[in-house]
């Protein structure tokens, strides 16, 4: 073979090995650069409040009653609140008031007289406060229970509450009523969409609200001594509210 066509040869031998090279694989991915994240599922749902309320009529009252005296000297002013406390408090329990019902708190401070110009005049007044917490279980003897401690001494009245001892089962009550109210307004609602109410997804209690009906007289320095006529007490009712958020999901 002639050099020439040796050479000829190789050529054509390159050419062929070089159409015949691999072509590398081509990886893709399900999802280009530039595609859209899945949409999101949304829970439909209802949300509504609901309230329920119970009315009670009180069955203990919560009376505050003070007997305040005065003096230069702080000893009589001491003494004279005690003996007049002590009589109080022998009056209220002939009223029928056990002495688990009645609590004693005391204060003691001094009161200084100042001249026209604002100035200490040196003259001192202690005043002595000995105030009885009285719970009265049986309401037919609040008014006389006041009567007889102002007899006795009592002066200043600081109010009157009327409350219950156990507001336990109205709570229950209420309670019972707001989770019945909140299904029957989600059911108004779902009615009204054309759609049904699913199971409950959340709940949530804000608690009671119970006014505590109290006496409006403040009756200040009513006087001791003599014993006035039994006052006339109406005990009226007060009311348990109950309130709760309830979300459903629509099925």
């Amino acid at each position: 073979m002639s050099r020439k066509n040796m050479i000829l040869g190789l050529i054509a031998m390159a050419v062929l090995l070089a159409g015949c090279t691999a072509t590398p694989a081509v990886t893709t991915s399900p999802c280009s650069v530039n595609c859209n994240a899945p949409e999101p599922v949304y829970t439909r749902t209802i949300s509504v409040t609901g309230e329920g309320k119970v009315s009670v009529t009180p069955d203990i009252a919560v009376m505050y009653l003070s007997v305040i005296t005065r003096d230069p000297s702080v000893n009589k002013a001491w003494d004279d609140n005690n003996a007049k406390a002590e009589l109080a408090i022998t009056a209220i329990k002939g009223q029928g008031v056990k002495e688990a019902d009645i609590r004693s708190d005391f204060s003691l401070y001094q009161q200084e007289k100042y001249d026209q110009f604002g100035q200490p005049t040196g003259e001192i007044t202690y005043i002595v406060t000995h105030t009885l917490t009285v719970m009265a279980r049986d309401l037919t003897k609040v008014g006389d229970i006041l009567a007889a401690a102002q007899g006795a001494g009592v002066n200043s009245v600081g109010g009157i509450t009327f409350t219950v001892e156990d507001p336990a089962p109205a709570v229950i009550q209420a309670r019972a009523l707001a989770v019945a109210n909140a299904r029957a307004r989600a059911e108004e609602i779902a009615k009204g969409l054309g759609v049904k109410v699913g199971k409950v997804l959340t709940v949530n209690e804000y608690g009671t609200s119970v006014p505590y009906p109290m006496d409006k007289t403040n009756a200040y320095g009513i006087g001791g001594g003599g014993g006035g006529s039994s006052v006339p007490i109406q005990v009226g009712t007060w009311e348990v509210t109950m309130t709760i958020s309830v979300v459903f999901e629509i099925e």
